[in-house]
């Protein structure tokens, strides 16, 4: 419970006489705290894990990793299994040191000790960080043969919108966010009177700007957002601080003249609309717990379609941005979109370079059959998805499934919202072999998102008055925090 719930073990002296008093048997637990470390903690995430690994065994499999610094400044690695759209985090690493050969090494290891098949692992989810793939490439794909790589699709999209956010023209929008951050830091007195000037100014339920965060994705663009929103307002407010600081004098700086507030208004207008698409990408593709693999093709497909579109056109850009546009002499006008057109471009090459090469792109490209609404679009030949697994050698009883599955959705008159884990799971009579490769292959992973919330988690445990936690306990409580949600009912 403690560990679920995040609650320190020493609070348990003071919520013992609440179990005593309301619980069966709650004085059973010693008031002693070394004694719940050194004894029940290990028993009872011993039984946890039990649960965990007794969820996964036997079934298809996708392991996320991924790798952190954390406030003690130790490497840690976090290994999460998934299977049917749920995650479970199975092993919390410390290392020395990390490159391809410790963490291949170390993802071996935990498997290994976790008693998981190799044969069962569809996919190995990482970033795209140079030792992620060679410890792929040059050991993983050797001992796991049903498996292939699948680098996060969030992460490329980030780094796509990273190029808008160190591209030279947009250099203005990237000060103006930095500024603001740095003029509300530490100043509760100030924020109020930003709220305050708001509910003046707007009579609307005001907010403060939304911090942009390096390691969470979309934040920078839900700032400038927000700036786009009140940039009209930030001369007033800021003038009247009547402050010293140096990030004050900045932001009154890049607002000094009615030249330049035009054009960073149009900038922070251009960005706020342009990056919908990526923001939208991004939110379906963290949605790992739902069958995002059928659309993960599609979405970036599309996504790369409208960036090289961007390239060249004069208008359609978003409504605002259009008749800010409209309102420009000619002459300026062309030196603007020249400017668009080349932050398109840069960002388009970013989204080739990793998209077009990217391992698992055939995979999604294929994943898409199982959604009885694409599916008549779809190559017919069972050969054509050899590549998957469970179609490189098909039965005769497969093959008669598949004649039958293509030729009932060319006849079906599907909903919009149809929910592909329910369908999988209603017509496993009919389709009982396609049924069990499509209900691994619709959660297909395409991020490496739970990864990256189980350092959340682990970043919100280990507090600085929780440094002294021993790497044991702190791998125990992180795993068991971590999957509380998940694995409730088991």
């Amino acid at each position: 419970m403690c560990a679920e719930a995040d609650i320190p073990l020493e609070k348990m002296k003071k919520m013992r006489p609440f179990l005593v008093k309301h619980c069966k048997q709650g004085g059973a637990l010693p008031e002693n705290v070394s004694s719940l470390r050194q004894i029940h903690l290990p028993r009872v995430f011993e039984q946890h894990m039990q649960k965990v690994l007794q969820k996964i065994r036997g079934k298809k499999l996708f392991v996320v990793i991924d790798e952190t610094t954390d406030n003690r400044d130790c490497s840690v690695l976090n290994i999460v299994i998934g299977t049917e759209g749920k995650y479970y985090l199975t092993d919390v690493i410390f290392m020395d040191s990390c490159n391809y050969s410790t963490v291949s090494q170390a993802i071996l290891q935990s498997l290994h000790n976790n008693q998981v098949d190799l044969n069962d692992i569809l996919a190995v989810v990482t970033d795209n960080a140079a030792y992620c793939l060679k410890a792929f490439r040059e050991v993983l794909r050797g001992v796991m043969p049903n498996s292939v790589h699948a680098t996060c699709l969030c992460h490329i999209i980030n780094l796509v919108g990273e190029t808008w956010q160190h591209y030279k023209y947009f250099s203005e929008v990237t000060a103006l966010v930095m500024w603001v951050k740095s003029a509300f830091f530490k100043k509760p007195a100030r924020k109020r009177r930003w709220v305050h000037f708001l509910t003046i100014k707007e009579a609307v339920r005001p907010k403060v700007a939304p911090e942009p965060v390096s390691t969470r994705w979309n934040s920078w663009f839900e700032s400038v957002q927000y700036h786009n929103e009140h940039v009209h307002l930030y001369k007033e407010f800021f003038a009247a601080e009547k402050s010293s600081a140096q990030a004050v004098k900045n932001i009154l700086e890049l607002m000094d003249t009615d030249v330049k507030q035009e054009a960073l208004q149009l900038k922070l207008t251009f960005i706020s609309e342009a990056c919908g698409r990526l923001v939208t990408a991004l939110r379906v593709l963290e949605g790992t717990h739902t069958p995002v693999a059928v659309s993960a093709y599609n979405i970036m497909e599309d996504l790369g379609s409208y960036l090289v579109n961007g390239t060249a056109k004069t208008h359609g850009f978003g409504t605002k941005t259009d008749e800010l546009l409209s309102q420009m002499r000619m002459s300026n006008k062309r030196d603007v979109l020249d400017h668009l057109h080349d932050g398109f471009h840069t960002a388009f090459e970013k989204f080739s370079k990793h998209w077009d090469v990217h391992p698992a792109r055939q995979i999604y490209q294929l994943v898409r059959v199982f959604d009885p609404r694409q599916a008549p679009a779809m190559e017919r030949q069972i050969e054509a998805y050899g590549t998957l697994w469970g179609f490189k050698s098909p039965s005769p009883e497969l093959s008669e499934e598949w004649a039958t599955y293509h030729h009932c959705v060319r006849n079906e008159s599907l909903s919009a919202s149809l929910n592909l884990a329910d369908y999988w799971k209603g017509t496993s009579q009919r389709f009982p072999c396609i049924g069990n490769i499509a209900m691994s292959y619709i959660y297909f992973p395409v991020s490496s998102v739970d990864c990256e919330r189980s350092f959340s988690k682990y970043k919100t445990l280990l507090t600085d008055k929780r440094e002294s936690l021993t790497e044991l306990n702190t791998k125990c409580l992180v795993i068991m925090y971590f999957n509380a949600d998940v694995c409730k009912g088991l």
